[in-house]
């Protein structure tokens, strides 16, 4: 495995956009699910899993899509990303059930491959870029229909009313901090112990992260802020909601 702790991410993966078996632009499932996900413990078929993922989130109201209440919250930031990215493990030949464990246990899921390969491994995915003030925004646009992009944001502890004012920014401010935000997400998870052969998968929701030049400078953000380093993980993966982008980065 490459040290990355040596080579900045930009200089190993100089063009995102044309690696082959770690760079996939996910399909957009919109079938409905057959079954209905219970619950509790989730595991199916590779496509099953997604279409129920995906017709769960479809169901949630505007405020719940927008203020992620628990459930809502698990749907966006674990299963879908974690749907996605067992998708991507898709081939003629290959059959991947995947399983979405409950609890606070070691890892948030668990991938079985069989077929012409015979794989099973645990899979731990974070969310970055959402921190209290993205979420106030988030609250504030559900509530009122509009919220500043940018500026100082908070709540007030008597009437829990959130105020907010417009600031202005550089332009590759927002690439900055989801570059520290993933990099802090990383090292927290290298530090704990996981399976041997688990992979980290670190999801994020930012439309305005698409092409070359953004994930270049995503990358450069990512190096300077420490590098990401592979810890006890097979590999770590960077997924993009918003565009269905995989990119493996360790």
């Amino acid at each position: 495995m490459y040290d990355f702790g040596r080579e900045p991410l930009s200089k190993v993966y100089p063009d995102p956009c044309c690696l082959t078996l770690t760079s996939v632009l996910l399909p957009v499932l919109t079938l409905r699910s057959r079954k209905p996900i219970t619950a509790s413990m989730m595991i199916s078929g590779v496509y099953d899993f997604a279409m129920d993922v995906e017709a769960r989130i479809e169901a949630l109201t505007r405020t719940e899509y927008h203020t992620r209440p628990r459930g809502a919250k698990r749907l966006i930031e674990e299963l879908y990303p974690l749907s996605r990215f067992a998708l991507s493990l898709k081939q003629p030949g290959l059959s991947i059930e995947v399983e979405a464990l409950e609890g606070s246990g070691r890892a948030d899921g668990r991938i079985s491959i069989s077929g012409f390969l015979e794989k099973t491994f645990e899979v731990q995915v974070t969310f970055a870029g959402y921190e209290r003030s993205d979420a106030l925004r988030s609250e504030m646009l559900a509530e009122e229909g509009a919220a500043p992009g940018a500026g100082p944001i908070d709540r007030e502890r008597d009437t829990g009313k959130i105020f907010a004012s417009m600031q202005s920014e550089d332009v590759g401010a927002f690439v900055k901090a989801l570059g520290q935000s993933i990099h802090a997400r990383v090292s927290l998870k290298i530090g704990k112990p996981y399976a041997t052969g688990s992979i980290l998968l670190v999801a994020f929701d930012e439309v305005r992260i698409c092409g070359r030049g953004w994930w270049e400078l995503l990358y450069e953000t990512i190096d300077d802020a420490g590098g990401i380093h592979l810890g006890p993980f097979s590999g770590i993966y960077l997924f993009n909601s918003a565009s269905n982008e995989l990119n493996r980065v360790a």
